[in-house]
């Protein structure tokens, strides 16, 4: 069988820099949830006012808010629909290259290479989040840990079934160390669907249109259904579970299968050398365009747009990663082994990154007795051991853990990418 070798250099660099973003605005959340501050930290409904400016120098229900507030709180939820858009622009770059060798998509050995290097590390997480570290006092999460056990049942098949999106729909809260999964299964839910739609496609950019177009009209049509046919009832806060419609809409929320679906389109772009559109998409000032409107999604997107706020972000994250991947006049130059190897460490930084920073608020909180609202030095030690914790603890699982898996999956392999493109 003829094999081919795929390799985007700096997106190991972009890879980073998402799982980094995610840890940031968790940081800030953690201090929230452990009630140590929130001055970083802004209710999505404070700072979406249509003109964030007025949101920065207002004052926050306990505190002045900080220029950075808007930045940080959206920070996770950037890197999230990053990933998203580079999960959908390097999968479907590889079956498009499979479907090019091979004259067809192995759909069994997809779902082989994606069960070896997703699986092992998220279920270890899930096992450990919970049932393990609930039980560990420097792991502890009071606030969550007490509807974790109000729903262990659900969420405990929510997580074994890889619908993580789902337990967060319906009970309302992340289990204490591992919210962050929803992401895991809203990318595995696309990659069951994605390699059959390829398979089977003539037309791969033009199917990718359609569904991008469907997908929204269905989101769309779910959405007027539950709110005027449908109307969310009062929610008892102390049972803190969704009713049927507002689980539906928060799981179909979660879908961010457009994301990946546009990074699916630029894929399409480059491998069929889309030339005309490449040119503009490769230009400066398209690139300092996608640069500069990221902060100006942030500060002046309306509230009534916020349920498309993933949509609006994912253009500009396209583009940044068709250039940074393809274009030697890339504004961005992001090829260096440091970046390199915080890249390749990236699922492990994104999956353990917050139960470190909930045992690092522990270990500090019990040699300094953190006060009621953390001052800016108790901030910069929380990032300071977090940061390095986190990385340490996603290196030695790739080396001692991750890569065992990612060798077996070698031999399902037909188009060599990645890491081992380079090395090969």
């Amino acid at each position: 069988m003829q094999v081919s070798k795929t390799y985007f250099p700096g997106l190991n660099a972009l890879r980073f820099f998402a799982a980094f973003a995610v840890l940031i605005t968790h940081v800030e959340l953690t201090k929230k949830v452990l009630f140590h501050g929130d001055i970083y930290w802004l209710k999505v409904d404070y700072w979406i006012q249509g003109n964030a400016w007025q949101s920065i120098v207002r004052e926050g229900p306990l505190a002045p808010v900080h220029w950075l507030s808007p930045f940080i709180t959206n920070g996770g939820y950037m890197g999230v629909v990053f990933f998203f858009v580079l999960s959908g622009f390097l999968i479907t770059y590889l079956l498009l290259e499979e479907k090019r060798v091979s004259e067809t998509v192995a759909v069994k050995k997809f779902y082989i290479r994606r069960i070896l290097r997703i699986w092992p590390l998220y279920y270890l997480i899930v096992a450990l989040g919970l049932f393990v570290l609930p039980h560990i006092s420097w792991f502890d999460i009071k606030s969550q840990e007490i509807d974790l056990y109000k729903h262990f049942t659900a969420n405990v098949l929510c997580h074994v079934f890889m619908v993580p999106n789902l337990a967060f729909a319906l009970v309302m809260e992340g289990a204490p160390n591992i919210g962050h999964l929803w992401s895991i299964g809203v990318e595995e839910q696309f990659y069951l669907m994605w390699p059959v739609l390829m398979k089977f496609t003539r037309k791969p950019l033009r199917m990718i249109i359609l569904f991008l177009i469907g997908l929204v009209a269905l989101k769309v049509g779910v959405y007027l259904m539950l709110n005027v046919f449908f109307p969310t009832p009062h929610v008892d806060p102390d049972l803190m579970i969704s009713s049927t419609t507002e689980t539906v809409k928060r799981f179909v929320g979660s879908l961010k299968f457009e994301s990946m679906a546009l990074g699916g389109i630029g894929a399409c772009l480059i491998f069929f050398r889309k030339e005309y559109l490449l040119q503009l998409i490769y230009s400066k000032a398209i690139q300092l365009l996608a640069y500069l409107s990221i902060p100006a999604i942030v500060l002046f997107t309306p509230k009534a747009l916020y349920g498309a706020l993933y949509l609006l972000f994912s253009f500009p994250f396209l583009i940044i990663i068709m250039n940074v991947a393809t274009n030697e006049n890339s504004i961005l130059k992001l090829r260096n082994k440091v970046f390199d190897f915080l890249g390749k460490i990236s699922y492990g930084i994104y999956m353990y990154h917050l139960m470190c920073i909930t045992l690092s608020f522990h270990i500090l909180d019990h040699f300094i007795q953190f006060p009621t609202r953390l001052l800016t030095w108790h901030t910069l030690l929380l990032y300071a051991l977090s940061i390095p914790l986190t990385i340490a603890v996603a290196a030695l699982s790739y080396h001692y853990f991750e890569k065992r898996f990612i060798i077996r999956k070698r031999k399902y392999t037909t188009i060599i990418s990645g890491d081992d493109a380079r090395e090969a």
